[in-house]
């Protein structure tokens, strides 16, 4: 039993959920895409088009993170937005993704 204590903890501390406020973008420019000029919006919606996954890059520390869970990130490209979901590693399992305030 006192094996599996410590190997229940880190993992269940491995998982952090959350919201996040940013930008989403695309895999392959990241956060050189994560503002609100219209050229970095149209850029990200061309990337995504032609096959760049979504990627949210967060206002804070400008991380970039996977998105998973969710295929309607591209709808929110115009604004910043608040994506709350469970983030392992660099992936955010996405639950919601809103227009940030």
């Amino acid at each position: 039993m006192k094996i599996f204590l410590p190997l229940f903890f880190a993992l269940a501390a491995s998982a952090a959920p959350g919201t996040y406020t940013g930008w989403i973008s695309d895999s392959q420019c990241g956060a050189g895409n994560a503002n609100a000029s219209a050229e970095s919006r149209e850029c990200a919606e061309r990337c995504l088009k032609n096959g760049a996954e979504p990627v949210l890059v967060t206002d804070k520390d400008q991380k970039v993170i996977k998105l998973a869970g969710k295929q309607n990130a591209a709808a929110h490209l115009k604004y910043k937005v608040k994506v709350t979901g469970e983030l392992k590693g660099d992936t955010l399992t996405v639950t919601k993704i809103e227009k940030a305030e």
